[in-house]
């Protein structure tokens, strides 16, 4: 991948336009990048094998770790995640909000997304381009820091385009993104473990 193209995309009302080029390009298997309420991200569309593929290339130790994906809301997340009625009535009442619920992923799941854990991240994110984004696409991004290596913790946009021009296709600019990660809360069994954050 050589050329990217940058966007300044308004953080509040996106331009429809801004969105729809963004949908196009995550619908043909390219990677964007986008703010969420948790910082710079890098997604594609958990439909498209190009772009899952495309992820694990610029992310190469991704399938070591619980993979993430993005909802606008509960509907279809069923079809990805084993939600019990515990886990319903526990994520139900903190979304939108900053937290990744760890889930036992559908098996069909786990061999599309080729992931290496039975196990999943559902996220549903409180930010406008990202909901955006989301609605546009009608199905859920396929999501992960907008970092190459552990340890790159970056919220201006001109750090963030340095590091990945070139590697995604796509970048939707708003300005700065505080860093604000996300409270990782595992649910199964009818019990909560907290990875990391806090939960109440």
């Amino acid at each position: 991948m050589s050329n990217s193209e940058r966007l300044e995309i308004h953080p509040v009302n996106p331009q429809a336009r801004f969105i729809a080029q963004a949908v196009k390009v995550l619908r043909d298997g390219g990677l964007v990048a986008y703010p969420t309420d948790s910082g710079y991200a890098i997604g594609c569309s958990s439909n498209s094998h190009k772009g899952i593929e495309k992820m694990y290339q610029i992310k190469k130790p991704m399938k070591k770790f619980v993979m993430a994906l993005l909802f606008l809301d509960f509907s279809g997340a069923s079809e990805y995640a084993v939600i019990d009625n515990y886990a319903f009535k526990l994520i139900r009442s903190r979304i939108p909000g900053p937290y990744t619920f760890i889930l036992p992923a559908e098996l069909r799941i786990v061999r599309k997304l080729d992931v290496k854990r039975p196990e999943i991240g559902c996220r549903w994110p409180d930010h406008p381009v990202t909901r955006a984004l989301l609605e546009s696409l009608e199905c859920p991004l396929l999501n992960t820091a907008a970092k190459i290596e552990e340890g790159q913790e970056f919220s201006d946009p001109e750090d963030i385009w340095n590091l990945l021009r070139g590697k995604v296709d796509l970048f939707l600019d708003v300005g700065m993104v505080p860093l604000n990660p996300t409270n990782i809360i595992k649910v199964g069994n009818g019990s909560v473990e907290i990875l990391r954050g806090e939960f109440s």
